[in-house]
């Protein structure tokens, strides 16, 4: 029973930690405008079949980057829910080029629903106000090790 009171002091102390540090981002992302400011939703190609992307911006360098792909033969579908690290962009070009890296889950409905791990990286490439191309490479661990890529643009808003 000490065990689990501690482990659940532990588990409280730890929320009240995440809340603060959850608010105190608030107020700093209130204060200056973040670099990844932006949000999208577009469309492209993978290795796998036709994508149907986004990114929104869950708070400053933060962001959840959900994808939806549908193999050339319209069979399977498979969606990809990365929650993303947002580094800071560098100008190339002239534009911004913002590099991302993170994880997530990855649902895939071929034969049946296999779920497993997901590793990405990529970036977007904001071009213009409203368009950003958007490149990634995941990694997905179902019944072995995967590696694919999707590319897009995508409408910024």
């Amino acid at each position: 029973m000490f065990k689990l009171r501690n482990g659940l002091r532990n588990g409280l102390m730890l929320g009240a930690a995440i809340a603060a540090i959850a608010s105190t981002a608030g107020t700093a992302q209130a204060q200056a405008k973040p670099y990844n400011d932006y949000n999208y939703i577009g469309g492209g190609i993978s290795d796998e079949g036709f994508v149907v992307n986004g990114k929104v911006r869950v708070f400053n360098a933060v962001s959840v980057r959900p994808a939806a792909i549908v193999d050339y033969d319209f069979n399977d579908a498979t969606f990809l829910v990365p929650v993303t690290y947002d580094f800071r962009p560098f100008k190339v070009g002239g534009s911004d080029l913002l590099p991302f890296a993170g994880g997530g889950i990855r649902v895939d409905t071929e034969n049946d629903t296999n779920f497993g791990v997901l590793l990405t990286g990529g970036a977007d490439y904001r071009f213009s106000e409203r368009w950003t191309a958007n490149g990634s490479v995941n990694v997905t661990f179902i019944d072995d090790t995967d590696i694919d890529f999707t590319a897009g643009v995508g409408y910024t808003f």
